[in-house]
């Protein structure tokens, strides 16, 4: 079919560049890891407790089977496993902020049959031969999408996926109140749960294509720097490092989980929503005690690129004052 000449336009997006210009794109960051799986011929994954269940979901949807390891205080392995035939090992770069031990430790030690989860570190380079997973809405406004970097080699053909009635909730976000769309929002994330493997939509390709990556990083960034200053000294998760760092948001891990929720409920009564990781591991029956803490305890502060310095003040003098009262 020639390409259309005249007519209306399409939603006009400028021409900006891949933040990953060599990766496969996939309709979701589940999916990558899927067709991943699949073509390297996974028998087992070793993943850690502390994960979002779409992940063991779609290892077990391609015939993998499962093994649990333990993280320390630190969210790195309590012991490094030995890994037979047609095993791999994943791990979460957790909020982004785990891209040294990622690089001095766990990629020297398993190489190519490590998989590396960068669903919460958009900005963290895949390392040379290591699989890498993306999942940029998890950073930016696009209803769906995942990457695939360092893939192994085979025949990558994959059938088209369609957007179009994704954007709802983000287009609704413009328009109207959070709350009002968040419904949308969830319906395309049941959705996506279950849809086969497919690549990204040249609309998601074409939003993702436009943005402003150096402005993005700059800004979250420091965010991060703000939040890590002010609230260090509450903080009982010791991760963030001390270069600037593009992250997912502001860990702040406290030891009274009642207290946590009691802030969080609060926080929200004041439309400052901060979402939780992950409530299945509390009820999982081999959950450690450290990931159960985690998932209970932990208030991932949001630092993205829609907020200044100003938005971080309120955010911890905020939280700084709920702590003070308790």
């Amino acid at each position: 079919m020639p390409e259309a000449i005249g007519g209306y336009f399409e939603l006009e997006l400028r021409q900006g560049y891949s933040l990953y210009p060599h990766a496969l794109g996939f309709n979701s960051a589940r999916s990558a890891l899927k067709a991943l799986l699949s073509a390297n011929g996974t028998l087992t994954l070793h993943l850690p407790h502390y994960i979002c269940h779409a992940v063991p979901d779609a290892a077990q949807s391609v015939g993998a089977g499962l093994r649990r390891y333990a993280l320390d205080p630190h969210l790195e392995l309590t012991t490094l496993p030995t890994l037979d035939a047609n095993e791999q090992l994943l791990y979460v770069n957790y909020f982004g902020l785990k891209d040294s031990y990622i690089c001095n430790v766990l990629a020297p030690h398993y190489g190519e049959r490590l998989i590396i989860d960068n669903s919460q570190g958009l900005f963290s380079p895949a390392l040379a031969g290591i699989p890498t997973i993306y999942s940029p809405r998890k950073f930016v406004g696009v209803p769906d999408g995942g990457w695939l970097l360092n893939a192994p080699a085979g025949d990558w053909e994959l059938p088209a996926s369609q957007s179009s009635s994704h954007f709802d909730a983000l287009l609704g976000r413009l328009e109207a109140a959070p709350e009002q769309h968040y419904a949308q929002f969830q319906r395309v994330e049941t959705a996506l749960a279950g849809a086969p493997v497919a690549a990204m939509s040249n609309s998601t390709r074409r939003v993702l294509d436009s943005l402003d990556y150096p402005s993005i990083m700059a800004r979250r960034q420091s965010n991060l720097s703000v939040l890590a200053h002010a609230l260090e000294t509450h903080n009982r998760l010791d991760i963030v490092p001390t270069a600037p760092t593009a992250a997912l948001c502001y860990p702040l891990l406290l030891s009274d989980c009642a207290h946590v929720r009691a802030i969080r409920e609060q926080l929200l009564s004041e439309r400052i929503f901060v979402p939780c990781y992950w409530q299945e591991v509390v009820n999982a029956l081999h959950s450690p005690p450290m990931e159960r803490q985690l998932a209970t305890c932990l208030l991932p502060l949001p630092i993205d690129q829609r907020y200044d310095a100003k938005h971080m003040a309120r955010l911890a003098e905020r939280i700084n004052t709920l702590l003070a009262t308790s």
